[in-house]
């Protein structure tokens, strides 16, 4: 198992976002939701936008695009908390906790968020 270590506020995390979640907005809101108990993400020490892309397991890689986001922005969100959680196939498996359900947490997210791979809708 790997260990959980701190994640400094001026790194990045990546979230996978599937061309079935696109709608005309840039980024839409739905695509920040828990997975579990958590937003699942990839912290950037251990992965690459490729690499998170690529870890689709119910679909091509390439149906998928990746968002990445500042992790220090995020923890500013009131409710939010950012945390390492390696998992055994994954060393930069990484949650957002915290209540995304709210519009103006979701819009907070989507206005830091930044395409780092784009898909054709």
């Amino acid at each position: 198992m790997w260990a959980v270590e701190d994640i400094p506020n001026a790194d990045f995390l990546f979230l996978r976002v599937h061309r079935n979640s696109l709608t005309d907005e840039p980024i839409p809101l739905g695509v920040f939701r828990d997975h579990g108990d958590g937003m699942s993400t990839d912290w950037d020490k251990y992965s690459t936008p490729q690499q998170t892309q690529a870890r689709a397991k119910r679909s091509l890689a390439t149906d998928n695009g990746v968002l990445k986001l500042n992790v220090g922005r995020v923890r500013e969100i009131e409710g939010l908390s950012v945390k390492h959680t390696p998992l055994l196939d994954n060393q930069a498996h990484t949650d957002v906790f915290g209540d995304k359900k709210a519009p103006r947490v979701r819009l907070k997210l989507q206005r830091l968020a930044e395409w780092v791979i784009t898909i054709e809708v």
